[in-house]
């Protein structure tokens, strides 16, 4: 996952906003953060559920 600059073409604000709060909550760092994002990604494709599934 990139983190996209603010003028587009990247992850949305939101979700700036939930990685940020994922971060100071889990007491982790950003690229921790960004590796848990990656692997959920993963984790959907592997248990085969579209987006917005669950």
């Amino acid at each position: 996952m990139q983190i996209s600059h603010p003028a587009g073409n990247g992850v949305a604000g939101w979700k700036h906003a939930v990685l940020h709060f994922l971060r100071l909550h889990m007491d982790a760092t950003l690229q921790e953060v960004l590796d848990w994002a990656e692997e959920m990604e993963r984790v959907r494709a592997a248990l085969v559920l579209e987006r917005g599934e669950f």
